[in-house]
């Protein structure tokens, strides 16, 4: 049956039929690309299928001279479209190898100048077209950056001593315990007396 048909039948008023009204509710919208998909894979290999035919037919009635050429000429294609595909995998590896070698001279030059954010060190560097192990122009790129944007660089502190707390004054002895305490409420921060 076809949906097409059966909606034309419906808008013309006529009636659809038990086994027509089965086959409209069981098309579903989008559910027709599976078969749609189905049908297309089984016309592509088919024709895969024909074209090999044609091109067997073709080769029994060329002479072998003809014969051997074209398969030459086969042969000769894929083996091109491997070592173009070989080449673009070699090209793909040796960029991602500049990558990651680049990558290891930012972090070295990021760990030498306690730079905080490698990664914006890397866009950096690469953005200004400096090479990390370049020594002296690094150097320099650094110690600018270092002037213009300090808050990316771990600072060089050292744990210290610190301040010492302040002596406490040495008390006198005290013949009566209520002014030892009255003393003592007087040193004591926060406390008022009334």
């Amino acid at each position: 049956m076809d949906l097409m048909e059966l909606i034309r039948k419906a808008a013309s008023g006529g009636e659809l039929d038990e086994r027509e009204i089965e086959f409209v509710k069981s098309c579903r919208p989008g559910g027709g690309s599976g078969e749609l998909e189905a049908r297309n894979a089984e016309l592509a290999e088919r024709l895969k299928l024909l074209e090999a035919q044609l091109a067997e037919t073709e080769n029994r009635s060329l002479p072998e001279q003809e014969r051997l050429k074209r398969k030459f000429e086969t042969e000769l294609a894929a083996l091109r479209k491997q070592a173009e595909t070989a080449g673009s995998e070699r090209d793909a590896a040796r960029q991602e190898l500049n990558r990651l070698r680049f990558r290891s001279q930012v972090d070295r030059l990021a760990e030498k100048h306690n730079f905080a954010d490698r990664d914006y060190l890397e866009y950096l560097c690469g953005k200004a077209g400096i090479e990390p192990e370049s020594g002296e122009a690094a150097d320099a790129f650094m110690k600018e950056l270092r002037e213009q944007s300090p808050r990316f660089f771990k600072l060089d502190l050292t744990p210290g001593p610190g301040v010492p707390a302040p002596a406490p004054a040495p008390a006198a002895p005290a013949s009566d315990p209520a002014e030892a305490i009255a003393r003592l409420l007087d040193e004591a921060p926060g406390v008022e007396t009334f």
